[in-house]
């Protein structure tokens, strides 16, 4: 026999429940093989890039490459690097799956309600970041990475810059942090090693970006465990990407509107 809870007692709220990945074929040697395949896809951009610029304008000019040429260049490498990633992990996993393989990963439905969620954690990180850190701990004049000088150049590499920020970035490192690698350290080491590696790891990636302004960095991991906290509680990677969509956003626009 039940009986109704007293009068102004909320009723009792069920456990937290995390959707773990299901054991697949992906290890964490495949994980971090893939990890390397996509940076090494980078590279292989980039010195092409080089290459091209140093044949069509000469070597002084590869000196100091002009913010167009970084960021086309950027945004290729991630292009490159995210479509390694994609064809290395479906064919991993299509052993197992030859219907849904990319399933494992967490490339599943979500509800709208997720997705929203999501992307409203990432525009409350961003605005914590914004005005209580950077209020707390100001910035130096020279906090700004590579990225967003290139960034802040006026014309068309605004537009490059915004595609990798708030289209490119966010699916393929979900994809390849939150999914593939977690996926496969989880298998091996287990759920909960595996986010702190999975986590450390997408920290130090964003190093050059946070030029030496290290509360940065701390934003950047934490809003990594946001993502990979609402990837296990949804089991899907779709509200982690709309979580990182709208960080990034957030943030591309304070610097158009305030700081370029």
């Amino acid at each position: 026999m039940t009986y109704p809870n007293p009068p102004g007692e909320a009723p009792p709220q069920p456990p937290v429940q995390f959707v773990v990945p299901p054991p697949t074929p992906l290890g964490a040697g495949k994980a971090l093989l893939i990890f390397l395949m996509y940076f090494g896809a980078q590279v292989v951009v980039s010195v092409i890039a080089l290459a091209i610029v140093g044949v069509l304008q000469g070597p002084e000019a590869l000196e100091e490459l002009d913010a167009g040429t970084f960021l086309v260049a950027g945004a290729a490498g991630i292009l490159l690097g995210g479509l390694v990633a994609y064809l290395m992990t479906r064919a991993f996993l299509r052993r197992e799956s030859a219907e849904r393989p990319l399933a494992a990963v967490g490339l599943v439905r979500a509800t709208p309600g997720a997705l929203w969620g999501g992307a409203a954690i990432g525009v409350g990180i961003a605005l914590f970041f914004m005005f209580v850190v950077q209020t707390l701990l100001p910035p130096g004049e020279d906090a700004r990475g590579p990225l967003e000088e290139a960034a802040s150049a006026p014309g068309w590499p605004r537009i490059v810059f915004v595609l990798i920020a708030v289209v490119l970035a966010p699916a393929i490192e979900e994809f390849l942090f939150r999914g593939v690698m977690f996926t496969g350290m989880a298998r091996s080491w287990g759920p909960v090693a595996a986010g702190i590696v999975v986590t450390i790891l997408f920290g130090l990636l964003h190093i050059a970006d946070v030029a030496g302004y290290w509360p940065a960095l701390g934003v950047v991991t934490l809003a990594g465990g946001a993502m990979l906290l609402v990837r296990l509680k949804t089991g899907s990677l779709l509200p982690a990407i709309a979580l990182h969509t709208s960080y990034n956003l957030v943030q591309v626009l304070a610097l158009y509107l305030f700081g370029a």
